[in-house]
């Protein structure tokens, strides 16, 4: 008990008032450091010039939990209490501050409200104050426990703290943990030049929770940017010094409050005073002043985002920032890369009067909306400075590059702006892989470390790796400044060209990264990039050339279709393309189906062909099913009679009445005369689809499918019976692609599976069409550059090897969930 370490003068009551219940309420302080902030501020508030915080010590081999034995001390060296200042210091909710005016004091208090005790509640239960002034030493302890078991009503008795008088040596035995942690702080109590001073010491200790979330870095940037640091107040945390100037950056402009510039830019009635040029008369506030610089590379995040913005506005009250949560004091968002560029830092003392109780902001009052456009006038300046040097810069792109060994800023902004984001979350982006995890805790220090680096040399190398077909473009690693181009990519192959024209690869891979980064430099969501960046993506494939679409895109484009008419109707051409169909596209005509579809399989003998035509009708309802009504069984079988078609097929989402024998979908197909009309549904073909890749389905066997199939029923039959066959008899894919691999070694001739087959008694079980669908189908998984297939000739082209072919197909069967 702190009553036995020396004389008690006197108990001083402690009132619970329900404005202390309401501010608890409202949070008024979630931020450990922001609590921190209080207690200097109160120093400030003293008239101190020297802030020295001595944190507590973390326990060996733990970054997070303090030492028990610890407390946290705040030493300044102002006024000092006496016992009339402790009295003040314990009425809650009620100071002298608020009521400041001019004259004694040295400069005006930047507390109002008595209530930084609060502060100190929400981080630790113990608060003591140890007071030097007149060669006294008055202490103070409050157990913040006493106050949450008072019963919140007005017969309370109040809670009292005892205030006690010490001597020097008791002085120096309470606070002599500072001694190790911090002499300089020692010597500015107890040194031989402190004998005269006055001072005061504000320890916490019996940690909370929430100082577990007390960072040193954030630490120092809340005291050097929320406090008016100058050369009458300077603030050290463990001995050193809290920097307030900003780094030097080269800078845009700078604007001047009340300059000719500003005024008539701003376009408001607002003017200099005409005593002070560099003050503005702002109608309900009064006199501001202050200045704003936009600088040509972006502020956001040069330390960390976790350390603070360093960006926007900075509203100064009596020398302390205001708005630190609120960087656009109340505007809309702003362009983003002017804004990432602009600082004002304002000093507006008349606004003390419209502050909210937290002193984080403003209440509404006559005169607001007026500031703020005249701060969204000040943004328009350095925006409009901004777009200005940005042009600039890209018309004289050549010219500096031609006077320059450095990259252009044009260049390594956008590439910064991204590397920003993936070591903030610890996600990759869309092209670059993120260097570390966001739980690491040494990816702050790897960006400060890493990052003038990168603008020195945003890619230290180029290499082209086989990422995959469906993998992006690029993949950019910081780590190494490696720009690796995926020579898989269909855009990358057209461009590389068998490898003779890499350099063309390279310029698109690097001008995709910085895309990236501009966008982001834009403020754009990074699922808006990303989302952007893939539809881009499938551009780019598109643009690439014909070839066929893959495996997943067929599927995908399927399932995307259901619900659409036109979409669906083309879907179905694509499909049956894959299964190795030829499609004329037939949709948009008064009459006619929407599509006809070829199967070329030459002679069956000498007397006839086995080619065959199909032609479709696709059918799509904002309904669950497609009604009968909508489905003219005698309009489609006289399209098929029209174009000569073996068979015809409506395709739908789903029918009304499709397993129903006694449905009217069933009575209308009974009713036609010849019965070459099958009822196939979106999921049949998917499933079509997904056996071709797996097994290889020939257009024989799809034949039979449609001679035998009518109903829905009947082709759910066929299909099952297709899968069983196909898998009873699988093809053994392995042994085909050795033996095609075998006769690559032959230069002077083509390899042909037909050969492969009568060399090979386990192939030889197979008809030649069956092995032709099984290479067709790996084709059209892995696409052209991998394997090329002649099913008319039986010759294969094999890009890679039969090993790397049967991976990639591996890998690819995966993606698709049909690996076997």
């Amino acid at each position: 008990m702190v009553e036995k370490l020396g004389q008690e003068i006197e108990q001083i009551p402690v009132r619970i008032s329900f404005d202390i219940i309401r501010l608890f309420s409202e949070g008024l302080y979630k931020s450990p450091h922001k609590a921190v902030e209080e207690l200097v501020s109160n120093s400030y508030d003293a008239e101190a010039r020297n802030v020295r915080i001595v944190l507590p010590q973390r326990k060996p081999g733990d970054v997070t939990s303090v030492d028990s034995t610890d407390s946290l001390w705040v030493v300044d060296d102002g006024s000092g209490m006496g016992v009339a200042g402790f009295r003040d210091l314990w009425r809650v909710a009620d100071s002298k501050k608020s009521r400041f005016t001019s004259g004694t004091a040295k400069r005006p208090p930047i507390g109002q409200f008595g209530i930084g005790k609060l502060a100190a509640y929400v981080l630790a239960w113990k608060l003591t104050h140890i007071s030097k002034v007149e060669s006294r030493f008055l202490l103070t302890e409050m157990d913040f426990r006493k106050i949450a078991t008072v019963k919140q009503n007005s017969n309370s008795d109040p809670v009292s703290v005892s205030l006690i008088e010490v001597d020097e040596s008791m002085a120096m035995d309470l606070l002599s943990e500072i001694k190790l942690r911090d002499p300089i702080a020692w010597e500015s109590l107890f040194g031989h030049e402190a004998r005269t001073n006055s001072w005061t010491a504000t320890g916490l200790s019996d940690f909370k929770d929430l100082y577990e979330r007390l960072k040193l870095g954030q630490l120092r940037w809340v005291i050097s940017t929320g406090l008016p640091l100058q050369s009458e107040f300077r603030v050290w945390i463990d001995g050193d010094p809290v920097q307030s100037s900003k780094e030097r950056l080269p800078r845009i402009q700078e604007i001047q409050l009340g300059s000719k510039e500003d005024t008539v830019a701003t376009n408001l009635r607002f003017t200099a005073h005409e005593d002070s040029p560099n003050w503005v008369d702002i109608p309900g506030i009064g006199l501001v002043s202050g200045r704003a610089e936009v600088f040509e590379t972006s502020l956001e995040g040069k330390k960390s985002a976790a350390l603070g913005r360093s960006h926007g506005f900075f509203i100064r009250v009596r020398g302390r920032v205001i708005n630190l949560e609120d960087e656009l004091f109340g505007l809309p968002p702003q362009n983003h890369a002017a804004w990432s560029r602009f600082v004002l830092k304002m000093d507006a003392d008349g606004l003390h009067h419209h502050l909210l109780s937290s002193r984080e902001g403003v209440k509404d009052f006559d005169g607001l909306d007026q500031f703020r456009e005249y701060l969204h006038g000040l943004f328009n300046l350095g925006r409009s400075a901004y777009e200005s040097w940005a042009r600039k810069e890209n018309e004289n792109l050549d010219l500096m590059q031609l006077l320059s060994d450095t990259p252009s800023a044009l260049i390594t902004e956008p590439l910064i702006e991204t590397l920003r984001l993936v070591v903030k979350t610890g996600n990759d982006s869309f092209y670059m892989k993120a260097p570390c995890e966001k739980s690491d805790d040494n990816c702050e220090e790897w960006m400060d470390s890493n990052e003038g680096k990168i603008r020195k040399t945003p890619f230290h190398d180029t290499k082209f790796e086989q990422e995959g077909f469906h993998a992006p473009a690029l993949r950019y690693l910081p780590e190494s400044q490696l720009l690796r181009v995926n020579s898989d990519h269909p855009f990358v192959d057209k461009l590389i060209e068998s490898g003779r024209h890499k350099d063309s690869a390279k310029l698109f891979g690097s001008s995709e990264l910085l895309l990236e980064g501009q966008l982001y430099g834009r403020g754009l969501s990074a699922d808006t990039i990303s989302n952007l960046l893939r539809d881009r993506d499938r551009i780019l494939r598109l643009v690439a050339g014909n070839a066929p679409p893959t495996a997943v895109e067929v599927l995908r484009q399927l399932a995307e279709a259901k619900n659409h008419p036109i979409a669906l109707e083309r879907v179905v051409g694509v499909a049956f393309q894959t299964l190795g169909f030829e499609y004329q596209r037939n949709g948009g005509h008064a009459s006619g189906p929407d599509g006809i579809l070829y199967a070329k399989l030459g002679k069956l003998d000498k007397e006839s062909i086995a080619d065959y035509r199909l032609v479709y009708d696709a059918k799509q309802t904002d309904q669950h099913s497609v009604p009968a009504d909508k489905i003219d069984f005698a309009a489609l079988e006289s399209f098929r009679s029209e174009e000569n078609a073996n068979y015809g097929f409506f395709i739908a989402h789903a029918y009304a009445g499709e397993a129903d024998p006694e449905s009217r979908l069933h009575e209308k197909f009974n009713s036609l005369s010849k019965k070459r009309i099958t009822l196939l549904k979106v999921e049949h073909l998917d499933q079509l689809v997904r056996l071709h890749y797996r097994y290889g389905v020939t257009l024989t066997e799809l034949r039979k499918v449609f001679e035998k199939a009518r109903t829905v029923p009947d082709v759910d039959d066929a299909l099952e019976n297709l899968k069983q066959r196909l898998e009873e008899n699988r093809i053994p894919l392995g042994s085909l692609l050795e033996g095609l691999e075998d006769q690559k070694k032959d230069l002077l001739a083509v390899p042909d599976y037909k050969v492969v087959r009568v060399k090979n008694d386990s192939l030889m079980a197979f008809e030649p069409e069956r092995l032709a669908a099984s290479l067709k189908g790996v084709e059209s998984i892995l696409g052209q550059r991998w394997i090329e297939v002649d099913d008319t000739s039986g010759h294969v082209i094999m890009h890679q090897s039969s090993d790397e072919i049967l991976k990639a197909l591996r890998n690819r069967m995966n993606d698709l969930n049909l690996a076997d």
